[in-house]
């Protein structure tokens, strides 16, 4: 008799066994830091994520520069816009159990992944993940899936300022909630950073006027790294300044390297910044 219950449930055991199959022949990455020898270890569920996991130190070269030569044991680094967590993990390597490190990633696929990739360097003590999107205001508002595979890019958070995601180029939208920095320190989900990185393929102005309070106060960050996209270098550039920021540093990367030495403005480029109190 019991053979006979058991006799439906085995109809089910080749399609099981080919999602088990398929989850088995997930790829994973290890990268080992030439400079002090600590190993990094990479689940990549998708071909961006594979490629993110590669080249991360060598992508942004001066992103790592910064944290290297920036972080100190009991700094909290907040990355907004961590995708797979490639600088979120380089962080955790590089702080104390005293620091901290929090991770804003609202694309799904992704925050799944960077959970699981922050478990697999051990660094759940030090770090949190925040699967809710930095904001330049506090809702629910609707997140523009642009591909849904881990690792990708361009996915938007429909709010004031940011670049508009046609529909024809989003594949789905999910009621996102976002938050500001402000309201993620005064709430006490996260504790006040010393060091920022944005990079939200477009709505980092609207982020950083988010958090002119945490900017303005006796316990701001001491290094702040912000990606400007294309159009909004003055913009940004007074905003900080008027927050009591000065621009230290401007990195260029791929073709907008090529177009500056060519000699584009800088409105016409999207380039990373760092900025510090003045």
């Amino acid at each position: 008799m019991e053979l006979l219950y058991k006799i439906p449930k085995l109809r089910w055991l080749p399609v099981r066994h080919w999602y088990d199959l398929r989850g088995a022949m997930g790829f994973g990455a290890r990268v080992r830091d030439p400079v002090d020898g600590k190993i990094y270890r990479f689940r990549c569920d998708s071909f961006e994520s594979y490629q993110r996991a590669r080249t991360f130190l060598g992508k942004e070269p001066k992103t790592i520069e910064w944290l290297r030569k920036t972080l100190r044991p009991d700094d909290v680094f907040l990355d907004i816009g961590a995708n797979i967590g490639i600088f979120s993990m380089f962080a955790a390597a590089h702080i104390g159990d005293e620091g901290h490190v929090y991770s804003c990633e609202p694309h799904l696929p992704t925050a799944a992944e960077l959970i699981r990739n922050m478990s697999l360097n051990d660094f759940g003590a030090r770090a949190s993940v925040l699967s809710v999107a930095a904001s330049g205001s506090d809702g629910f508002f609707p997140f523009h899936y642009k591909r849904w595979r881990q690792g990708a890019s361009g996915s938007q958070l429909a709010i004031e300022g940011n670049p508009a995601l046609s529909s024809t180029r989003s594949i789905g939208v999910e009621l996102k909630y976002g938050l500001t920095v402000d309201s993620m320190v005064s709430q006490g989900v996260i504790r006040p950073p010393s060091l920022i990185k944005i990079d939200t393929d477009g709505i980092e102005i609207p982020i950083t006027r988010g958090m002119e309070k945490l900017l303005r106060s006796g316990n701001r960050p001491r290094s702040m790294l912000i990606e400007i996209q294309k159009g909004e270098y003055d913009e940004q550039v007074a905003f900080m300044q008027s927050c009591g920021y000065a621009l230290k540093e401007k990195h260029f990367v791929g073709k907008y390297l090529r177009q500056y030495e060519a000699g584009a403005t800088l409105m016409d480029l999207a380039f990373n910044t760092i900025f510090e109190p003045a």
